[in-house]
């Protein structure tokens, strides 16, 4: 098995390589999770209430610079990064559930397209911060008073998925998934390989199905645009989240009740719009047309071309998002009345 030693002096990354690797210089500090520091702040405009449902958050890339192979938790700009998703992603279960996201060590953008393969080792690291958090916070926050729902975006969902087919983050045992609401693993991807690997795990077959899996990467409809978008795997399910179905049936923009775009300027009142798309499972990918404002999904990245809408994929259905979160934690409780 390859060690985070035997990568040392390795030039990794895609498109663009870092510098060599050195793993005496390239590892930051492990995240403590017993100080509040090794866990994200909320916005203080967000609900402080203590909901019944509690929600572990895993935040997508936030590094990208052209140097540093993991991010160091100290580091303010990429702290604010990291609290910036919770603005405009996981504020999706703000007065619903409580937040609870753990920094880590994540890996660079530049490594992402490896891994899972070659960098593994570096992959690994943010892996065990992440089981020592979910063990902290089921200790020491949950303690088994509330269900859970898992949450996660783009290296986020990565993250969870992989956790997840090595039976942790609730599914290594039928109690212990009982326990899940659901895992909302947006912007990546999941095959019936990794429902072999793990036979516990299981895709969402309706809106308020509940211990499942929703997963979906939003593109538009121009040709060829799925091989364009490296979160894409071929063969993956795909729940559409304006029907909540996994087959091709289309469902229009009237079925969306809203996108929801936060800007930094005024981030306690995002840009929403009703309708704005429309959405259908075509291969492996969601397919979004009818877009009323196509404005709000420019392409800022080389790694999410122009018609990859990986960034949006929350903001676009960002209220049936919101309201799915209300009916699976209701379909769950109800479920498991005393």
């Amino acid at each position: 098995m390859m060690t985070i030693k035997d990568l040392k002096g390795q030039k990794l990354g895609i498109p663009v390589t870092l510098p060599p690797f050195d793993p005496e210089n390239d590892v930051p500090d492990a995240p403590d999770y017993e100080s509040p520091d090794s866990w994200v702040s909320l916005p203080e405009y967000f609900s402080s209430d203590k909901q019944a449902v509690d929600v572990f958050w895993i935040y997508p890339t936030i590094l990208s610079d052209d140097n540093t192979y993991l991010m160091d938790i100290k580091d303010p700009k990429l702290r604010d990064k990291a609290e910036w998703t919770i603005v405009e992603q996981a504020s999706i279960f703000d007065g619903q559930a409580n937040i609870y996201a753990p920094y880590y060590r994540q890996n660079n953008v530049k490594i992402n397209p490896v891994m899972l393969t070659t960098a593994k080792p570096i992959f690994d690291l943010g892996q065990q911060d992440l089981i020592r958090a979910f063990d902290y916070f089921l200790k020491n926050f949950n303690k088994g008073e509330r269900p859970i729902i898992l949450a996660a975006h783009s290296q986020g969902s990565v993250r969870t998925v992989e956790l997840s087919k090595a039976g942790e983050l609730l599914t290594g045992d039928a109690e212990s998934l009982n326990r899940l609401v659901a895992a909302y693993t947006i912007g990546y991807s999941i095959t019936p390989d990794d429902l072999e690997i793990n036979p516990l795990m299981r895709i969402s077959e309706n809106a308020d199905d509940t211990g499942c899996f929703i997963v979906y990467n939003t593109i538009s409809d121009e040709k060829d645009k799925e091989k364009e978008a490296p979160t894409i795997i071929p063969g993956t399910y795909v729940v559409n989240p304006l029907n909540w179905k996994t087959d091709t049936t289309f469902a229009p923009a009237s079925a969306n009740l809203g996108a929801a775009f936060f800007k930094h300027e005024h981030p306690e009142k995002p840009d929403r719009y009703s309708n704005f798309a429309a959405a259908q499972v075509v291969g492996n990918a969601l397919v979004i047309t009818d877009i009323s404002n196509p404005e709000e999904l420019p392409a800022k990245s080389v790694t999410f071309p122009k018609g990859v809408y990986h960034m949006y994929d929350y903001a676009v259905f960002y209220e049936n998002l919101r309201e799915n979160v209300r009916v699976r934690i209701t379909a769950y409780m109800e479920k498991n009345k005393q």
